[in-house]
């Protein structure tokens, strides 16, 4: 009976040891698949990540030359282009249920907004495909999906000062470029966690809703100033006569 116990005991470490040496060697490819495949998924767009570099040993890493492309009917240009992201992982959370991120910090976030010739804006159509998103939360995972089962749960995520780009040329304005302020966001997916999709949910849709107020801000100030001048001008004829 001990003996079999034994040998129960050294397979589960055998096991174990096995699943840390794959996430040690394979770390900054699976964060880099999974960050690309659900942010597809969640976006309805295609999103790519240049390069992720993460020590297992220090807890910390940078995900650089992430890009969330343009929907169908825009420009050729990403959506939304971040600079490097600095990431620091509770190391003694990976062979634990959820994944604990102490803390994640974008830098330099670029966020390029179009209108079409409809008044229908880029930012609008993705934010409208993210909130609307539940197709993978509601299934459950195959087998090939065993490497992304483990919940997350990021403690502190913040984008930095970024800045808006604003292109709504085809309907008779000009371009416009505008500081975004930063995002704070804590406690994502709690003390349990959540599964990766609804983590890139939260995020994209903090990022998404804060562009859009700032364009909005903007073109209602620049709306206002256009009614100033030609009042302004008007008055000015009056005072002519």
């Amino acid at each position: 009976m001990k003996q079999k116990l034994i040998i129960a005991v050294i397979a589960v470490l055998i096991v174990i040891t096995g699943l840390f040496l794959y996430l040690y060697n394979n770390v900054d490819s699976i964060v880099k698949n999974g960050i690309e495949r659900y942010g597809t998924d969640v976006c309805g767009t295609k999103v790519s990540v240049g390069s992720v570099d993460i020590s297992l040993k220090s807890g910390r890493g940078t995900i650089r030359g992430l890009r969330v492309a343009n929907p169908d009917g825009y420009s050729h240009d990403s959506v939304v282009e971040l600079g490097d992201a600095i990431v620091a992982i509770d190391i003694g959370s990976i062979n634990r249920d959820p994944i604990v991120i102490t803390e994640i910090r974008v830098k330099s976030p670029l966020v390029s907004a179009e209108v079409d010739e409809k008044l229908a804006t880029n930012i609008g159509k993705i934010r409208g495909h993210v909130q609307q998103y539940q197709a993978r939360a509601a299934k459950p995972a195959g087998k090939q999906d065993a490497g992304f089962e483990k919940r997350i749960a990021i403690r502190s995520f913040v984008i930095e000062l970024g800045t808006l780009k604003a292109d709504a040329t085809r309907v008779g304005r000009e371009k416009g470029q505008w500081e975004m302020p930063p995002i704070e966001l804590s406690n994502l997916g709690g003390e349990r966690g959540v599964r990766p999709e609804a983590i890139a949910k939260v995020i994209s849709v903090a990022l998404f809703t804060r562009a859009e107020q700032v364009a909005a801000e903007h073109v209602k100030a620049a709306a206002v100033q256009q009614i100033k001048n030609e009042a302004q001008k008007k008055l000015d004829e009056i005072l002519k006569k």
